[in-house]
């Protein structure tokens, strides 16, 4: 891995190369995104703007040739580089992984509310836009079924999609940090992440935000209710890596965690938002 980190900060040549393939490799495009982060961490904002046109500017004409919409490549410039930027930059200036998550969640809970109002209805665009998409894939001829599960899947969407980009983001901000760490401090990662703890005044708007989202109907409350809440899922993440290394327990513990993880999804996020109140690695570690 260090070989491969050392390539892409050797030369600027080589960070857009590896921008551009991880950009059209589905399942590396979380590499893309790391590497930016990765850049504009340690070199600042100017540098990852230069490598991220220099991959734009080759993934141009590969998207015009391959698809025919050169300007597709905007999508992932728009909604992944460019957030992943801001928040490699945001810590970089604040040397602080809690508040660079707090002002990106912030920011996305902004976003929300710009949504709703671009598009005034959300829940009517994303009915059409699911049922436009059953059409070309049934020639037209969307089943009933179909029409029903996109209004009841509609109102959701928006929560569910800005959270999404949310989650990306914050990945490839973890990864580029972390990789950072191998290159220039070894284990500084992981201490940085196991400290990771929200602000008192961040988890009782979470607080807020998870209650009015939970009790409402759908709409932009329980959006932002979401997408507020989804942040504390790596607070909760951050005490269970504490824990275990604190106490010794064996990885497997953690393998565990991760795989019944996407069914407990909302129990853990409720769980790293007590942390701030309650500080579950104060109590539990082993004393000293």
């Amino acid at each position: 891995m260090q070989a491969f980190l050392a390539f892409v900060m050797r030369t600027r040549l080589g960070a857009i190369g590896v921008v551009a393939l991880g950009a059209l490799l589905p399942l590396l495009f979380w590499v893309s995104g790391g590497a930016l982060a990765l850049i504009t961490l340690r070199r600042g904002l100017a540098e990852g703007a230069i490598v991220l046109a220099g991959a734009t500017a080759v993934l141009v004409p590969i998207y015009a040739g391959l698809l025919g919409a050169p300007m597709a490549v905007l999508q992932p410039l728009a909604l992944v580089w460019l957030p992943v930027m801001a928040l490699a930059q945001i810590l970089r200036s604040t040397v602080s992984l809690a508040t660079t998550l707090q002002l990106g969640t912030l920011l996305a809970a902004a976003g929300v509310l710009a949504f709703y109002g671009l598009h005034g209805d959300p829940a009517a665009f994303w009915e059409g836009t699911l049922q436009a998409i059953a059409s070309a894939l049934t020639d037209g001829r969307p089943g009933p079924e179909w029409s029903q599960a996109a209004a009841q899947l509609a109102p959701r969407l928006t929560g569910l999609w800005v959270t999404n980009l949310l989650a990306v983001a914050f990945l490839c901000l973890l990864l580029g940090r972390w990789w950072q760490a191998v290159l220039y401090n070894p284990g500084g990662f992981r201490s940085e992440f196991h400290g990771l703890r929200f602000a008192r005044w961040f988890a009782g708007l979470g607080v807020a935000a998870v209650l009015a989202g939970m009790f409402g109907p759908p709409g932009l409350v329980a959006d932002v209710g979401l997408v507020i809440g989804a942040v504390f899922l790596l607070q909760a993440l951050a005490v269970a890596h504490a824990l275990v290394a604190a106490r010794g327990w064996h990885v497997g513990w953690l393998v565990g965690f991760y795989l019944i993880l996407p069914l407990l999804l909302r129990p853990v996020a409720l769980l790293g938002l007590a942390d701030t109140f309650v500080d579950f690695r104060a109590r539990f570690a082993p004393a000293a």
